[in-house]
């Protein structure tokens, strides 16, 4: 039970270690903003492996073992170690005519407690060499094969085996090696002790029946460590350090006292009173009263070698000599605002407006029409109104109005259908946007005039044309019985 609480303790204290270890960048407390030159650190994920023996009451044999580590820092002197071990060793009597022997396999995990021993010292930013201590706690599950050993309760020694889980303690130290920024080596010793009837049983020797006992075996393992240090980059895009047991403590507080340090004094000396110190004036001795950038040199807008304060025109058109008082010279003659304007005014003189013939290249916007019908749909009143208009705003302007069809139905009965359709566009635009009659010329031509050259279907096809009126007459209604009403049946050859 107290191994069990032992054990309970030191993981609380050192999981409330790992939480407020590190703290933020910036804690505000009563005496103001606090800055913590602790920065966020990458993990460490190791492997070892080693030759691991017990030291009991029979000679130790080394054996071979191995496992994994993984270690995050708590600070730059304590940092917390989770290690997984498994491993074998072998021991056997001192004596010629001794035939006592045991194997041991030991498949055993816990945590360790890890402090830099030597990072405490700030010579440098970087500890090259690590030594390092550890103590830790962990459970095992053990099981041990013997011969020839002498067992509680039996007369004579036996052979066997047996296994048991057990808690144990362990403790040892390390030396280790920066190679690289992500990558060291360390060489380990580690010992571990059992709790419990187990502990003098490593080697399966107790000493049964003798007055003497070692009454601990110790598990012993010397070990060779590859680290890699693992982590890119913390929520804020800032790159995480090495593990901070590396790392010197002060090396933050370093290189902010040597920025600090580099920082010129600040001087407000500015010796010509241009309102620019002398610090950054590239132009200290300017004359009283000259205009200056922002760099203390006397300005000179147009860049002809005068200065503002003495050029009486500080902006001259770039390409001209300049006198002694930055003023161009050899500049030609403007044009006056009365020769503008009567340039303007025999421009206009000789302009004249296009006259109607030229109205013909006018594109005036087409209707369409369902099947075997000439009603004006709702879809195309825009379009009318569209044609209207420019009949309303040039009242000479005559308007050849078109019919067609497509080429479904009898010759004869399209001829009528497109008759019909022109009929019907020219009686919309007189009926509901006053247009005289006498403006608008009726032609068809029933299906001769595709715009998709298909048969069957199309309403591209089934279409009303607006053209400029040039030299067209009236065309009468076809003859042919009437079109566009109710269906038609029937073939295309016998008529509808």
């Amino acid at each position: 039970m107290t191994v069990r609480k032992l054990t309970f303790v030191l993981l609380f204290v050192a999981a409330h270690i790992g939480i407020y270890a590190q703290t933020p960048g910036e804690v505000t407390t009563g005496g103001g903003t606090y800055r913590s030159f602790t920065p966020k650190d990458q993990w460490e994920l190791g492997v070892h492996v080693g030759l691991p023996f017990v030291a009991g009451d029979l000679d130790s044999k080394l054996g071979f073992g191995g496992g994994l580590t993984v270690r995050k820092s708590i600070d730059h002197i304590f940092s917390l170690r989770a290690n997984g071990m498994f491993g074998q060793a072998k021991n056997e009597g001192g004596g010629t005519n001794d035939s006592r022997t045991s194997k041991t396999t030991w498949i055993g995990g816990g945590g360790q407690m890890v402090v830099a021993l030597n990072n405490i010292r700030f010579d440098k930013p970087m500890r090259k060499i690590l030594l390092q201590g550890f103590a830790g706690v962990g459970v095992s599950s053990l099981k041990v094969e013997y011969e020839n050993i002498l067992i509680s309760g039996d007369l004579n020694p036996s052979n066997g085996d047996f296994t048991q889980v057990v808690p144990y303690v362990d403790f040892g130290g390390s030396l280790g090696f920066r190679v690289t920024p992500k990558f060291n080596i360390a060489l380990e010793y580690s010992v571990a002790s059992v709790f419990g009837r187990e502990a003098d049983r490593l080697d399966a020797e107790a000493n049964v029946g003798n007055n003497q006992t070692t009454y601990r075996d110790n598990l012993h393992y010397p070990s060779l460590h590859l680290n890699f240090n693992l982590g890119g980059k913390t929520k804020d895009g800032t790159a995480k350090v090495e593990p901070l047991y590396w790392i010197n403590p002060l090396a933050g507080v370093s290189e902010a006292i040597t920025a600090l340090e580099a920082r010129p004094i600040y001087d407000p000396t500015d010796t010509d009173g241009d309102g620019i110190i002398d610090a950054i004036d590239d132009e200290d001795n300017s004359p009283a009263g000259a205009k200056v950038n922002t760099r203390g040199v006397t300005l000179d807008s147009d860049g002809d070698k005068v200065a503002d304060y003495m050029d009486k025109e500080p902006f001259s058109p770039p390409g001209y000599s300049v006198n002694t008082d930055g003023v161009a010279q050899g500049l030609p003659k403007y044009t006056t605002e009365k020769q503008v304007n009567d340039i303007v005014d025999a421009k206009l003189a000789n302009f004249k407006l296009p006259t109607q013939p030229g109205l013909s290249n006018w594109f005036l916007p087409m209707i369409y029409f369902t099947d075997n019908n000439y009603t004006v749909r709702y879809s195309e009143y825009e379009k009318i109104y569209q044609v209207a208009s420019v009949l309303k705003q040039n009242p000479d302007l005559k308007i050849v109005v078109v019919g067609h069809t497509d080429s479904r139905g009898s010759e004869k009965y399209n001829n009528v259908l497109s008759y019909n359709r022109a009929k019907s566009a020219i009686e919309f635009l007189v009926s509901q946007h006053g247009i005289a009659r006498e403006r608008l010329i009726l032609n068809w031509t029933g299906e001769g005039s595709p715009l998709i050259p298909v048969t069957g279907s199309n309403m591209s096809n089934r279409r009303v044309e607006f053209m400029v009126a040039k030299d067209q007459t009236e065309m009468p209604r076809p003859e042919g019985k009437e079109a566009g009403k109710g269906t038609f049946k029937g073939n295309k050859d016998a008529g509808y």
